[in-house]
C-alpha cells in the first residue's frame, strides 16, 4: 500500500476522471493500487497473467482487464479510450512492455515505474515520450518523515474501513513450494 500510495497519490496526483493502467494488478502492489484508484474515482485498466487472476480482477468491478503476457493490451487501451490512452501507468513489467505501455499513455501522462531490473532511464523515456512525467520509484530515497505520515494515513484508512487489507493465504512452512506456486 505504501508503494501504491506514494506512486499514485504523491507523485501522479491521482484524481477522479484519471484513467490508470495498473500492470500485474492481481499482485500485492497492484491490488493496493486498485483500491486507491477506485477510492479516487479513476477508471482502471488492469493487466494480469492468468485467466484466474483476470477473473478475480473482474470480480472487483474492474471493467477493463487485459492479459499481461501479451503486448495487445496497448492496442486494446487505445481502442477503448478512443485513441486518448490512459493518464497514468503503474508499471512493473520489462522488455517490450515498457514501450507498449508508453504508447498506451496519453499526452502529458504520468509513468510510474516500480520495477527494479530492466527499467528505462529518464533519458530513454524522454527520447521516446518527452511530453510525459517519468517516476522511477524507490522508497529508500523518500524522506522518512513523509513515509511515516503516509503510513499513519494508511493505518487510519484501514481503521475506518476506507481501505481493506489484501487477501491473505497462509501456508505451513513445510509447503514453501506450494506457497510459491500459489
Amino acid at each position: 500500500f505504501l508503494t501504491a500510495d506514494y506512486a499514485l497519490n504523491h507523485l501522479a496526483r491521482l484524481s477522479a476522471g484519471d484513467r490508470v493502467l495498473i500492470h500485474a494488478a492481481a499482485g500485492g502492489v497492484g491490488l493496493a493500487a486498485v483500491q486507491l484508484a477506485q477510492r479516487a474515482g479513476a477508471e482502471i485498466f488492469a493487466t494480469a497473467g492468468s485467466p484466474e487472476k483476470r477473473e478475480f480482477l473482474k470480480s472487483l468491478g474492474i471493467q477493463h482487464v487485459m492479459n499481461s503476457r501479451s503486448l495487445e493490451f496497448a492496442d486494446e487501451i487505445m481502442e477503448r479510450t478512443g485513441g486518448q490512452g490512459v493518464t497514468i501507468v503503474l508499471n512493473s513489467l520489462t522488455g517490450d512492455f515498457i514501450p507498449k505501455s508508453l504508447a498506451a499513455l496519453g499526452a502529458n501522462g504520468r509513468f510510474l515505474e516500480i520495477g527494479k531490473a530492466g527499467i528505462w532511464s529518464k533519458d530513454q523515456v524522454a527520447r521516446v515520450r518527452g511530453d510525459i512525467a517519468y517516476f522511477p520509484i524507490y522508497l529508500g530515497e523518500v524522506d522518512p518523515g513523509t513515509l511515516g505520515s503516509m503510513l499513519r494515513q494508511l493505518t487510519e484508512a484501514f481503521t475506518t474501513g476506507t481501505l481493506t487489507p489484501l487477501p491473505l493465504r497462509v501456508f505451513p512452512m513445510r509447503d514453501v513450494a506450494g506457497a510459491f506456486r500459489y
